[in-house]
């Protein structure tokens, strides 16, 4: 634990300006809802936090989408030819901004399904909530691209995918629940969440190697191939004689199905007068154990290798037909090179864990301004994926936002990051609350846009949603 409190602390100090920053992808996120005034999901981010002025709220439904390209529609370099009539795509300057970039696909949706939230005279507060989230993780090795464009002429050509993150796909239901208490003598609260996973499918592909080999004197080619996936979740019926149903057999075939797990958050918030400090850090935890049809798939060989060393006409060619054997002996080639056999073997897979360290400060109930960090471990900071890098990445947001009565929130915020190779200053996002009978809300966000103009933008992070927040007058 010590060891990682010490790499922890020295990630957070490098990505402050100590050192040079780790090279990782950025967060498209700029939890606009943090410092919001009145909306409950500063309490998903943080278990410290409620929404002012309210005893009690329902989440009642949300929805919440987050993409990433590997380009921009700028990026396809796409250009008409008006003598031609025709659009031209650009390879050359897509490949380019492929190089400059990395190629990630990344897609995360989240449903929240259902919440509820209570505050005991600002002393005590509760919170619970369920929900639906998948995840879809994509990476392409530069090697592979250079590969193609380049060619692998007295080349060897060694194409190693690494860890967990070239494929990784999770979809899991989630409920927690939630305390904090404010503490008597200083103006501190601090809470904590427990979350329980419940996995739904899984599919990872843990390690892909390509070895493509030119001879010397490029007489021939040899490709060798290795790889290991992992897969798991309801894929297969229930086996079970309802004629004779006994309570047991229920309660050992849902054993059967569940795919269980869970992670904590943790967060504290200080207040003085106008000035709120906080920090949380979210999904801290081993992640879910799948043991629901868990299956390892690698190849039935380990040593496959196939040569080429040209193709002899003459006996492909033979007595004006074509020769089948000459295909038939490369189909089977082909075929013991993916061949595969599958072993059952449970186990643990991470999700993603988030923290958040915050300052805002206010005028009166009417504006806010608030600065905040935020960082997130890919795989968890608890790592128990299969081998891999476990990237740390990080963005910095300032916000501000406009409460006029409790009837109307505008939130804008803006971040600015580092992926290890660009730093980015404009990352825009706005969220609009309205809460009719300063009750019932209404919100939509756009929290997060990779740039300004709609061409440019490869993230994006969108999510609405309707809530009922109770309205408290201050005495």
């Amino acid at each position: 634990m010590k060891r990682k409190l010490l790499s922890f602390m020295t990630v957070l100090a490098s990505t402050l300006g100590i050192g040079n920053p780790a090279a990782a992808q950025r967060i498209s996120d700029n939890a606009v809802f943090y410092h919001s005034f009145r909306s409950p999901w500063n309490n998903e981010l943080n278990p410290a936090h409620f929404p002012g002025q309210s005893g009690w709220y329902f989440t009642t439904s949300k929805a919440s989408v987050a993409m990433e390209l590997p380009v921009s529609y700028n990026d396809l370099g796409l250009r008409y030819d008006p003598v031609e009539d025709v659009t031209i795509l650009d390879v050359n300057h897509l490949i380019d901004h492929l190089y400059e970039n990395g190629f990630h696909l990344n897609n995360t949706n989240d449903a929240n399904l259902l919440g509820f939230g209570f505050s005991v005279k600002e002393r005590f507060q509760m919170s619970f909530s369920a929900g639906l989230r998948t995840m879809v993780n994509t990476s392409i090795p530069l090697g592979l691209l250079k590969m193609l464009t380049h060619g692998n002429l007295n080349n060897e050509g060694h194409l190693d995918f690494g860890g967990s993150e070239i494929v990784s796909t999770q979809a899991y239901a989630y409920a927690s629940a939630s305390a904090a208490l404010k503490l008597p003598i200083v103006p501190l609260t601090i809470g904590g969440r427990f979350k329980l996973l419940d996995g739904i499918a899984a599919v990872s592909l843990d390690n892909l190697m390509v070895d493509l080999v030119t001879a010397e004197d490029v007489s021939m080619m040899q490709l060798h191939t290795n790889y290991l996936v992992h897969t798991a979740g309801l894929i297969q019926g229930v086996d079970m004689d309802f004629s004779s149903l006994r309570f047991n057999d229920v309660l050992e075939q849902l054993k059967s199905f569940a795919n269980l797990g869970y992670t904590f958050d943790l967060g504290a918030k200080f207040s003085l007068g106008p000035l709120d400090l906080s920090m949380s850090i979210v999904d801290l935890g081993p992640g879910i154990k799948w043991r629901n049809s868990p299956q390892l798939w690698k190849p039935k060989e380990q040593e496959i290798t196939i040569t080429f060393d040209g193709v002899d006409l003459s006996a492909l060619m033979s007595g004006g037909t074509i020769n089948t054997d000459f295909f038939e002996q490369w189909g089977d080639s082909l075929m013991n090179l993916i061949d595969y056999t599958t072993e059952a073997c449970e186990y643990w897979y991470s999700i993603p864990t988030s923290m958040y360290a915050g300052a805002s400060i206010s005028a009166g109930k009417l504006l806010r301004a608030g600065y905040l960090f935020q960082g997130q471990w890919a795989n968890g900071w608890i790592n128990r994926n299969h081998g891999g890098e476990n990237h740390f990445c990080c963005n910095n947001t300032l916000s501000a936002h406009l409460n006029l009565g409790n009837w109307l929130e505008l939130s804008v915020a803006n971040s600015f990051t580092y992926d290890g190779n660009h730093l980015t200053w404009l990352n825009p996002g706005a969220a609009l609350t309205l809460s009719l009978g300063r009750t019932t809300q209404f919100f939509a966000a756009l929290d997060y846009a990779s740039s300004m103009y709609l061409t440019e933008v490869r993230s994006a992070h969108v999510t609405a949603g309707v809530n009922i927040v109770h309205f408290r007058k201050e005495k």
